[in-house]
Order: structure tokens, then sequence, then C-alpha cells
């Protein structure tokens, strides 16, 4: 029986993909979890379709996304934080911390985006990648100064 699957399948192919496989597999396994369709022209159009539309979906985001990119490109983020005498500090800016001095900035950013390998601990200007989309990355400068 041929399938047209709507999801990946381990071993057996991609979405989208056209494939052939025995009809009580298909019948029993794949078709019952939504997995696969039958492969005939409505449904092959379909999937066509779907997949134009989730195209032009990531094509919107990647430009909604490098928009923001611009945006972020020379933002100055200033954040302050207890320290002791030699510059290091009582806590730790986290990703979290960076989200949330952004949003007040006016730029919505989703803490996992931000790629923070380990939290500030010192004092100075630091420099942080936020990844907006795949492939789609900005630099923003943080510095970190004493509370008073």
């Amino acid at each position: 029986m041929e399938l047209i699957l709507l999801k990946d399948v381990d071993k057996l192919g991609h979405k989208g993909d056209v494939i052939n496989v025995r009809d009580g597999f298909a019948r029993n396994f794949l078709i019952p979890r939504n997995l696969g369709l039958a492969a005939t022209r409505a449904n092959q159009e379909f999937v066509k379709e779907q997949k134009v539309r989730s195209e032009k979906r990531q094509v919107k985001a990647r430009e909604a996304a490098a928009l923001k990119a611009k945006e972020l490109k020379n933002m100055t983020i200033t954040l302050e934080a207890a320290a002791g005498d030699q510059g290091k500090l009582f806590g730790s800016i986290t990703a979290e911390d960076i989200r949330q001095a952004l949003a007040h900035q006016g730029c919505a950013v989703d803490k996992k985006n931000i790629q923070l390998k380990d939290p500030i601990r010192i004092l100075g200007t630091h420099t942080v990648a936020v990844e907006l989309y795949s492939q789609v990355k900005a630099s923003v400068t943080i510095e970190v100064v004493r509370k008073s």
C-alpha cells in the first residue's frame, strides 16, 4: 500500500515522503496513529499545499527574526547587581534576568533563545548571543554595574 507520511517515522521516511508498506502495517499502525495517509491524488495535493503553506510561514518567521535581530544589534543593557570588593557578584546574572531586561526595553525574547554558556558572575561588559531563528543571531551587550 502506498502512503504519504504525515510525520517523520524512524527507519521509514520523512514527512511528505511517499512510501510503499504492507497493508496491515499501514491499516493497523501508521494510519490510526496519524503517521500516514493513503497516497491518493487528493491527499498528495493536500500534502503539497501544506508544504507550501509551511514554507511561507517559515519565510515570514525568518523575516520577522531578521528585523528583531537588527533591533537588538546595537542594544546595550545595564544591569545592577550586588558585588564584593574584587568585582565578583554575590549572585549571578542569568538568561532570565537578561530576558526581563530586554522585555523592559520593549523587545520580547524567549529565555531559551539567549545563549549564555555560564551565568555572569563578575562586573563588567559582556557580549551575549541571542538566537532568534535558525541561523539568525544577534549580539547584545550587557553591562553589569555595582548596585549602590
